[in-house]
């Protein structure tokens, strides 16, 4: 209770400043970078292109003096600098120090090249010394969002300038392609420009080690003290430097599909010729997923790809889907749309063949992917959207029943996050899988993978996979890959329907062998200042007042992965602490609950959006049993949070 009063006076002390910063120091720090500006929009010197950008950060800070609240519209700009965390940049486009622009990135990208010259990509590097590269080099890809492509060109400049050559993808390309032209190229490091699957007024800058994965929580921290010793006018350099610019076309492109490629599962006559027939709607939520998405599918021999027009070609302002979230059933509405429109002329035409089997969507980075599977009922076409574990726990089945049966693969791991679900633990021990968990991010799987190479086992890891609809099957990069995603829910959709078998009753199968296992994520948005002020709060309440049961069932587990603690209550529900444990992961800010039936929910701030994350999981003997438990802790949460 005392550390509870003294954080709210020091919350109160607060924003007292912030309300004297926000009537002076912000003002200072506006009147810098609109006087910065326009020299910029005079000068002879710049490009026509770059000139227009810095006449609409001009008017957008303009536009602040003309709000209804002003003071809060410089304020909301300038409080702080846009964070570099482990995932690198993300923010809201515009102008000032709080947000993605030109200057904003430049100055990060001054901050990674100080590091790289340093030498301290080789101390933070997993991978062994004599694989890291000496002559350091950056490879850089970008998405379809709105300033991608002029982000990237402003940060392949600013490494140059710098002295640091660059490999700069020439046209859009999906996130793991970036991983793996780190990898091919052994570059020292990687840069993505994308804000994955945020609404369109966000972008980011995500970054990468020389392994191919995004940088630890130590190099992030790192690479952050670089960025903050800069002035972001005076200390970043354009010009003058000896590095090159290499561009990166089609053939490394297909190198990578072939990459990909060679992850393939099926290789007998019959499943090509069930992948012939397979029916299938793609949309690529207008990122850049769409050529190398559709590639891979031509390579397979996948030849009936339906496409969502409206979300074919790229486009930042995702004039259909203004969350391009695969997680989402809004994202995906378009495309069920499609899948029930051809279900319906196939089934009029007497062709059930031509019953799209399956929607796939992938995000704007294309690194996730959503999928609907069809289903019949009463003997009519359907189509259920499956969650990203379930997609998950099917393709660890399918994997395990195509490598580990077959004696592909030997020793074999798989590896998922601590909010993924547990039912994938439960398939992995039955058939001798050893299951490594993580901290959520892929980056924690990449980084497992690399763990394995420097061992020289590698060959070991089959199939890593999160919660949040990302999947990879091979060791060519170390990130989550839709691309890869993708040919593998179409084979498996292929190898059970070879079997005469949908995919929905492939997992109605897993379900009554394994139980119904149930996950559901709740999020909470907090935009601005106040709202991280508010999500804060939030976290110490469920650190420092957690209720001793919930729904009716007492709290028997808690882990704190902040203060690396695990610990164990009596089933009483009073509260009482029976053990206490360590917890062996880096630390976090993520609290676990686990109630006495086993059903448990994990509470966590998103790294890259201002929002609350709540992970809810349950087991029941029914499907029923399963969603009745999370509905309840779904309403429980729900009050806490808004209370």
């Amino acid at each position: 209770m005392v550390k509870y009063i003294v954080n709210s006076v020091k919350l109160l002390i607060k924003r007292a400043l912030q309300a004297y910063l926000g009537d002076y120091g912000m003002k200072t720090k506006y009147i810098i970078w609109q006087n910065y500006i326009k020299n910029q929009i005079i000068s002879t010197d710049i490009d026509e292109n770059i000139k227009s950008i810095n006449k609409q950060l001009l008017e957008e800070l303009e536009n602040c003096t003309r709000a209804e609240n002003p003071q809060e519209e410089i304020y909301e700009r300038f409080y702080k600098n846009v964070e570099f965390g482990t995932g690198g940049l993300r923010g809201i486009l515009g102008a000032g120090s709080n947000r993605m622009n030109i200057y904003t990135v430049a100055k990060a990208t001054q901050g990674i090249a100080d590091y790289i010259l340093a030498g301290e990509y080789i101390k933070d590097s997993p991978l062994t010394k004599s694989e890291t590269a000496q002559n350091p080099a950056v490879a850089i890809a970008y998405d379809s969002r709105i300033n991608s492509e002029v982000f990237a060109k402003i940060t392949a400049e600013v490494l140059t300038a710098n002295d640091i050559d660059v490999y700069l993808y020439e046209e859009l390309m999906p996130t793991p392609a970036l991983s793996f032209a780190v990898r091919h190229f052994k570059c020292a490091m990687g840069i993505m420009i994308t804000a994955s699957h945020n609404p369109a007024k966000y972008n980011g800058y995500k970054v990468y080690d020389n392994s191919g994965c995004q940088v630890t929580l130590t190099a992030a921290e790192k690479i952050y003290g670089y960025i903050e010793k800069l002035d972001i006018f005076n200390d970043v350099k354009h010009a003058g430097g000896t590095g090159e610019i290499r561009l990166l076309g089609k053939d490394i492109a297909e190198l990578y599909l072939d990459a990909v490629q060679a992850e393939s599962c099926l290789n007998t006559p019959n499943l090509k010729e069930t992948l012939k027939n397979l029916s299938v709607v793609y949309t690529p939520l207008n990122g850049a997923g769409n050529k190398p998405v559709r590639r891979i599918l031509e390579r397979l021999g996948v030849f009936k790809v339906h496409m969502v027009k409206e979300q074919e070609l790229p486009d930042g302002n995702f004039p259909t889907c203004p969350y391009p979230n695969p997680e989402k059933r809004e994202a995906l509405a378009l495309g069920l749309s499609v899948c029930k429109e051809l279900a319906e002329e196939a089934a009029a035409a007497g062709m059930p063949e031509d019953i799209p089997d399956l929607l796939l969507a992938t995000d704007p980075d294309c690194d996730r992917i959503g999928i609907a599977i069809c289903e019949f009922k009463d003997g009519r076409p359907d189509y259920r959207l499956l969650s990203g574990n379930e997609v998950g726990v099917m393709l660890l089945d399918f994997l395990i029943a195509t490598k580990v049966k077959t004696g592909l693969k030997e020793k074999p791991c798989a590896v998922t996050t601590i909010v993924s679900t547990k039912m994938a633990e439960a398939i992995a021990e039955k058939h001798g899988v050893k299951m490594i968990f993580t901290l959520t991010g892929f980056k924690f799987i990449g980084e497992q993978i690399a763990f394995l190479e420097n061992e020289h086992r590698e060959e070991e890891y089959l199939f890593g996979f999160e919660e949040s609809y990302g999947y990879l099957s091979g060791t060519y990069v170390r990130d989550k890959d839709a691309v890869n995603g993708s040919m593998l829910i179409c084979e498996m959709a292929a190898y059970y329907k070879d079997k005469g078998m949908t995919l929905a009753e492939r997992l109605e199968q897993l379900y009554q062998e394994y139980g119904y296992y149930k996950n559901e994520l709740i999020d909470f948005t907090f935009e601005g200042s106040k709202g991280m002020e508010l999500m804060n709060q939030l976290m110490q309440d469920f650190r420092e007042n957690l209720e001793n049961s919930f729904i009716g069932k007492p709290v028997i587990e808690t882990a704190d992965y902040q203060e690396q603690e695990r610990h164990v209550f009596t089933k009483d529900g009073s509260g009482k602490i029976e053990s206490i444990r360590p917890i062996d992961l880096p630390k976090s800010d993520v609290m676990e609950v686990i109630l006495e039936d086993g059903s448990s929910f994990t509470v966590r701030p998103s790294g890259t959006e201002p929002k609350l994350k709540i992970y809810l999981s349950a087991k029941g003997k029914t499907a029923q049993e399963s969603e009745e438990i999370i509905a309840g802790l779904i309403r429980e949460l729900t009050n806490k949070v808004n209370r």
